[in-house]
C-alpha cells in the first residue's frame, strides 16, 4: 500500500502540471509561449505578448492572486499546494484521496474558471465599480451603485430595417432585454445609441450586477468579460486582451487554461465589447482578424454570448458579412425620461436636497434644458456646472460652448480643437438651414475630412446607414438639431468676423464682403424661417455685439409695413427674437435700431427661467438709460409663471405706469419679493387685477405682504389661489382690502388649509363689505365650515355670487349643512359643482334654495351620482321656484332621466336656461327622450353640447323644439358624424 501524500503541482507557462509531468517535459518547451486556440485560427501571425507590442495596449491594471477556499495558495513563485474542495464536485480532500489518485483535467479546468470568476468579481466590485464624473479630475468619481440611473431601451430581432418592438423597457430589466438567451440562436447583440446616451455605463452596470450576484439571468454566466475596444486592434486576441485589461500578469491563471475553459463552457461566458466605433483599427481586413472579431462573426467562441456597443455610425460595419450579421438582437438606447432625469439629479446631489430641488426646477422651466437633460452625458455636464456655481452659464450660447468643449475634452481633444471643428462643420450645418427644404442629413463629401473625423469621435456628429432607391447610404447627422444650429451659428459668426476684418488665420478664413448679409437674408426669408432659425440666430449673436446689431437691425426692418397681413403676429415674433439675440450678445447698450418699442411689447408673458432672465436683462439695460426708460410705460399686462425667482422684477415695475393686469403664477415669492413688487406699484392708478397663483411661500406670511395691497387703489379683482393660505392669513387680507371700494372680486380657491377651521377665519369676511363675488372652491371645506361661512356671507349685503366648487366633503351630508344656505339671502348665484352630492342631498338643497328669493342661478355640475335615478330626485326641483338658470352638466344623465327632469322643469315657470352638457349617455337615442323637451315650455335657452349626439338625433330635436314657443337658443356643439 502506497503512502498517502499531497499531490504536488507546479505552475508553468503551459499551465498547472504535476511535478512528474514537469520532469518529463523539456525545460525549453515549458518556457515557450503556447498559442491559444484562437491564435492558431487567425490567418495572420498573432502579435507578440511582449509589453511593448502595439496590440497589447489598453491594460487597465494588475490583479494580485485572490485567496479563498477555491483558489490555489501560492508558495514561492512557481510551486503551489493545490487542494480541491468537494463542494465544487471537482475532487476530494487530500486526506481522503487515494495515494495513486491524480486530479482530473476537467477538475483543473473548472478551477481555472472559478479562479478567474473570483478575480473578475473583485475587479468589477472595486476598481471598475466607480463612474468618472469629471474626466479632468481623476478622483472625481462616484460608486456606480450610487449614481446609476436606469435608461430606456427598445429591442428588435434581426436586421436594421426590421421593426422595433413596441415595448420600451429599462436598461436594468435584463430578463426582458436578454429574454431569448440562451433558448434561441440570438446570442449576439448590438447595443447602440448616440454619443453620451449611456452605453458604456450600461455595460459597467451589467458587469457590476453580475459580480454582485444580484440578478438571476446574469447568474447563468460563470464569466463576464468587459473589454474597452478603444484599446484594441482588429488583430487583438480575446484571452490576451482579457489579461491586459482585467486579469493582469500576476493573476496566477494561465492563458492556455483560461482559453480551454472558455472553449469548454462557451454557453456560460458573456463578453461585453464597449465602443466598437472607437477601435484603433479603422479599416478592417477580415484576413487579419484576431479572436475578438472572429468571435463577433462566430468563427471563434461561437457559443459565447456577446454584446457589442457602438454609435449608429458603425452599425453598418457591424452588420456586414465579416462581422455580426443576423441573427442578432438590436438594442437601441433612448436616454432619460423626466422622471429619470430627476432621479439622476437626486443621486448626484444626494447630500443636498435643496440643490436637487433648485436644479430640477431650473431644468423644468427651460425648454432647452429640458431637452438637453434627456442625454445622460449632457445631464452630467449640467450637474457638474451647477455643482461648481449653483447656476448654469448665463446664456444658451455659453452653455452650448461649454457642453461641446466637454464632449471634445472627454475624448482627449482641446477647446481649440473643438472651436475649429465646430466652425468647419458649421459651414455644412448652415447650408442645411439655408436650403429650401432645410436639410438635416448629409454625406461624407460635404465635410472636411479631418473635421468630420473629430466631430464623429466627439459625438456631435453621428453616422448611420439608410436604404434609399434600393441602395445603402451613409448619412451624417448632428446628434441634435440644436447642435446643428449651434455649429451653423458659430460658423456664421466667423463669417461676420472675417468680413469685418477680425480674421484669425488659425480658425477663420477670409470671405468676400457681404457674404454674412446674404446668408442672413436667406435665413430670414419669412417669419416662418425666422421662427425656425431662432436658435441659430441666437448662437450667432453669442457674446458678439456686432453680429447682434446686424441681426436685430434686419429683423426690425423686415416687417415694417403696418398694413400687410399678419403684421401684429410678425412684429411680436421679431420682437421676441430680437430680445433673445440682445441677451445672448450680453451687450451693455441697446443698439440704436431698438430704441423704439421693439424690445418691450404691451402684453408680456414669460413662462420659464430662460425667458425671464432675458426679460430682466432687457429691463436692466433700459432702466439705465433715461432716454429709453419711457418704453416701459407701454406695458399693459404681464404674466410671469414657472420661474425659480422673480428677483430683479420689482425695480422696473414703478416705470410700468399703464400696467393693468399682473399675474404671478407658480413663482416662489420668498420673503420680501412680493412686498417689493407691490410697493413699486403703489403709484399705479390703472392696475385692476392682481392674480397670484401657486406661490406656496406666501403661507402664513400675509401679515407681511397683505398690507401693501391696500395701496393699489384701482384694484378690482384679487386672486391668491393655490398658495396654502392659513386661517390667520385671511384676517390680514380682509384688513387690507376692507376699505377698497373698487375691489369686488376675491378668489381664494384651492387653499386646502382653510378647511375645517372656518370658525376662525370666516368672521373676517364681512369686513370686505364691497365684495360682489367670493370664490372658496377646492378649499377642503367640510359640513362644519358651512354654518360659519353662511353666517358671514349673510352679513355681506353686496355679495351676489359664492363659489363652493370642488369641496367634496360636502357630499352625502347636505341634511346637516344645506339649511344654512338660506342665511345668505343676498346671493343670486351659487356654485355647488363637483362637491360629490348624492340624490339624497337634492331635497335639502332644493328646500334651502326655495327660501332664497334672490338666488336665480344654481350650478350642480359634476354630480355623476344623479344619473339613472332622476325619478327619485327630479321631483324636488320645482321647490327652487326662483331659479332662472340650472346647470346639470356632467351628471351622467341617461335617457330614462329626461322625462322626470322635463316634467319637473315644466313646473318651474321662472327657469329660462337649462345646461345639460357632457351627459354623453344621451347620444344616439334622442328618438326616445327628445319628445319630452316640449314639456319645458318656459325655456329660452337649452344647451345639449357634447352629449355624444349624432346627426340621426337632430330630426327629433327639431320636432320637439317646434313645440317650445319661448326657446330661442339651442346649443348642440360636438355633434358626431355617425347616424
Amino acid at each position: 500500500m502506497k503512502r498517502s501524500t499531497h499531490c504536488r503541482w507546479v505552475r508553468s507557462e503551459c499551465g498547472w502540471v504535476t511535478q512528474s509531468t514537469m520532469d518529463a517535459q523539456s525545460e525549453a518547451a515549458c518556457q515557450t509561449d503556447v498559442p491559444t486556440t484562437m491564435q492558431q485560427e487567425a490567418q495572420v501571425p498573432t502579435p507578440s505578448t511582449a509589453t511593448d507590442s502595439p496590440q497589447r495596449t489598453g491594460a487597465i491594471g494588475k490583479i494580485s492572486t485572490v485567496s479563498g477556499s477555491n483558489n490555489p495558495t501560492i508558495v514561492g513563485s512557481n510551486v503551489v499546494n493545490f487542494y480541491i474542495s468537494p463542494s465544487d464536485g471537482a475532487g476530494v480532500l487530500p486526506q481522503t484521496r487515494k495515494p495513486d489518485q491524480e486530479p482530473r483535467v476537467a477538475d483543473l479546468n473548472q478551477e481555472v474558471g472559478y479562479k478567474t470568476r473570483d478575480i473578475l468579481r473583485k475587479w468589477y466590485k472595486t476598481t471598475r465599480s466607480y463612474v468618472q464624473l469629471n474626466p479632468g479630475v481623476p478622483d472625481d468619481q462616484r460608486p456606480i451603485v450610487g449614481i446609476y440611473t436606469k435608461l430606456r431601451v427598445r429591442t428588435k430581432k434581426g436586421s436594421v430595417e426590421e421593426e422595433y418592438s413596441d415595448e420600451i423597457v429599462y436598461s436594468t430589466e435584463y430578463d426582458k432585454i436578454f429574454k431569448d438567451w440562451p433558448e434561441t440562436e440570438f446570442n449576439r447583440a448590438i447595443l447602440f445609441g448616440i454619443g453620451g446616451v449611456g452605453k458604456s455605463t450600461i455595460f459597467d452596470k451589467i458587469a457590476y450586477d453580475w459580480a454582485d450576484e444580484a440578478c438571476e439571468i446574469l447568474k447563468r454566466f460563470t464569466l463576464v468579460f468587459l473589454l474597452k475596444m478603444c484599446a484594441l486592434f482588429q488583430e487583438s486576441d480575446l484571452v490576451d486582451s482579457t489579461f491586459d485589461q482585467l486579469l493582469g500578469e500576476t493573476s496566477g491563471v494561465a492563458k492556455v487554461e483560461l482559453d480551454k475553459f472558455i472553449q469548454g463552457n462557451s454557453d456560460k461566458v458573456l463578453i461585453l465589447l464597449d465602443g466598437f466605433d472607437e477601435m484603433k483599427t479603422k479599416t478592417l481586413d477580415a484576413a487579419s482578424f484576431g479572436s475578438i472579431l472572429k468571435a463577433l462573426n462566430r468563427t471563434a467562441y461561437r457559443d459565447c454570448f456577446i454584446c457589442v456597443a457602438t454609435r449608429p455610425s458603425h452599425l453598418e460595419t457591424l452588420m456586414s458579412k465579416s462581422l455580426v450579421q443576423n441573427p442578432c438582437t438590436h438594442i437601441e438606447v433612448l436616454g432619460f425620461t423626466d422622471e429619470d432625469v430627476n432621479e439622476y439629479i437626486r443621486k448626484f446631489y444626494y447630500k443636498d436636497p435643496d440643490v436637487v430641488n433648485a436644479l430640477i426646477q431650473h431644468i423644468a422651466q427651460s425648454n432647452t434644458m429640458h431637452d438637453f437633460a434627456s442625454n445622460p452625458m449632457l445631464l452630467l455636464l449640467i450637474c457638474l456646472l451647477w455643482r461648481e456655481k449653483k447656476q448654469l452659464p448665463k446664456t444658451t450660447s455659453r452653455l452650448f460652448t461649454e457642453a461641446v468643449d466637454n464632449m471634445f475634452t472627454r475624448k482627449g481633444y482641446s477647446s481649440e480643437d473643438a472651436s475649429k471643428t465646430v466652425i468647419a462643420i458649421g459651414k455644412t450645418a448652415l447650408s442645411g438651414f439655408i436650403s429650401a427644404d432645410q436639410n438635416f442629413s448629409f454625406q461624407k463629401d460635404e465635410f472636411e475630412p479631418n473635421a468630420l473625423d473629430l466631430a464623429l469621435k466627439a459625438g456631435i456628429l453621428t453616422q448611420e446607414r439608410v436604404i434609399k432607391d434600393l441602395k445603402c447610404h451613409n448619412n451624417i447627422q448632428f446628434t441634435h438639431k440644436t447642435i446643428q444650429e449651434y455649429c451653423a451659428g458659430k460658423y456664421l459668426q466667423s463669417v461676420h468676423l472675417s468680413s469685418q476684418g477680425f480674421v484669425q488665420s488659425t480658425v477663420y478664413k477670409v470671405v468676400p464682403m457681404g457674404k454674412f448679409q446674404k446668408q442672413l437674408r436667406q435665413l430670414c426669408r419669412s417669419v416662418e424661417c425666422i421662427v425656425s432659425n431662432e436658435f441659430l440666430l441666437r448662437f450667432c449673436c453669442g457674446d458678439n455685439k456686432k453680429c447682434m446689431t446686424d441681426i436685430v437691425t434686419l429683423l426690425e426692418r423686415k416687417f415694417k409695413e403696418h398694413d400687410q397681413p399678419g403684421y401684429m403676429y410678425q412684429k411680436a415674433v421679431t420682437q421676441a427674437i430680437s430680445r433673445q439675440c440682445f441677451f445672448e450678445s450680453q451687450s451693455k447698450k441697446v443698439p440704436r435700431c431698438l430704441t423704439s418699442y421693439s424690445l418691450i411689447p404691451s402684453d408680456i408673458e414669460v413662462n420659464n427661467n430662460t425667458d425671464f432672465r432675458i426679460f430682466i436683462y432687457v429691463l436692466e439695460i433700459i432702466c439705465r438709460s433715461e432716454f429709453q426708460v419711457s418704453q416701459l410705460a407701454c406695458i399693459e399686462t404681464m404674466k410671469v409663471s414657472d420661474v425659480s425667482s422673480v428677483s430683479g422684477l420689482a425695480f422696473a415695475m414703478g416705470y410700468m405706469e399703464n400696467l393693468s393686469h399682473l399675474m404671478l403664477w407658480s413663482c416662489p415669492l420668498v420673503k420680501g419679493e412680493l412686498e417689493k413688487i407691490l410697493s413699486s406699484l403703489k403709484c399705479n392708478n390703472l392696475l385692476t387685477s392682481l392674480d397670484i397663483n401657486g406661490c406656496y411661500t406666501l403661507r402664513g406670511r400675509a401679515v407681511e405682504w397683505a398690507p401693501h395691497i391696500k395701496h393699489l387703489t384701482s384694484l378690482e379683482k384679487l386672486e391668491v389661489s393655490l398658495s396654502q393660505l392659513e386661517s390667520t392669513d385671511i384676517e390680514h387680507i380682509a384688513s387690507a382690502v376692507h376699505d377698497m371700494p373698487k375691489l369686488t372680486d376675491l378668489n381664494l380657491n384651492s387653499n386646502n388649509s382653510l378647511g375645517e377651521c372656518a370658525a376662525v377665519w370666516a368672521k373676517e369676511l364681512p369686513k370686505m363689505m364691497h365684495l360682489h363675488k367670493l370664490d372658496l372652491s377646492w378649499c377642503n371645506l367640510t359640513q362644519s365650515d358651512i354654518p360659519h361661512i353662511a353666517s358671514a356671507v349673510g352679513n355681506m349685503s353686496s355679495l351676489a355670487e359664492l363659489i363652493l366648487e370642488g369641496n367634496k366633503s360636502l357630499g352625502g351630508c347636505a341634511a346637516v349643512w344645506a339649511k344654512e344656505l338660506s342665511k345668505m339671502m343676498h346671493l343670486n348665484k351659487l356654485n355647488l359643482s363637483w362637491c360629490d352630492l348624492t340624490q339624497s342631498d337634492i331635497l335639502h338643497i332644493a328646500l334651502a334654495v326655495g327660501d332664497m328669493p334672490r338666488l336665480t342661478d344654481l350650478n350642480l355640475d359634476g354630480y355623476t351620482s344623479l344619473g339613472g335615478c332622476a325619478a327619485v330626485w327630479a321631483e324636488e326641483l320645482p321647490k327652487m321656484m326662483h331659479l332662472n338658470k340650472l346647470d346639470l352638466s356632467n351628471c351622467n344623465l341617461t335617457r330614462s332621466d329626461i322625462p322626470h327632469i322635463a316634467s319637473a322643469i315644466g313646473n318651474m315657470p321662472k327657469l329660462t336656461g337649462l345646461d345639460l352638457r357632457w351627459n354623453r349617455s344621451l347620444g344616439k337615442c334622442a328618438a326616445v327622450w327628445a319628445k319630452e323637451l316640449s314639456k319645458m315650455m318656459h325655456l329660452n335657452k337649452l344647451d345639449l353640447s357634447y352629449c355624444n349626439l349624432t346627426r340621426s338625433d337632430i330630426p327629433h330635436f327639431t320636432s320637439a323644439v317646434g313645440n317650445m314657443p319661448r326657446l330661442t337658443e339651442l346649443i348642440l356643439l360636438g355633434i358626431g358624424q355617425m347616424g
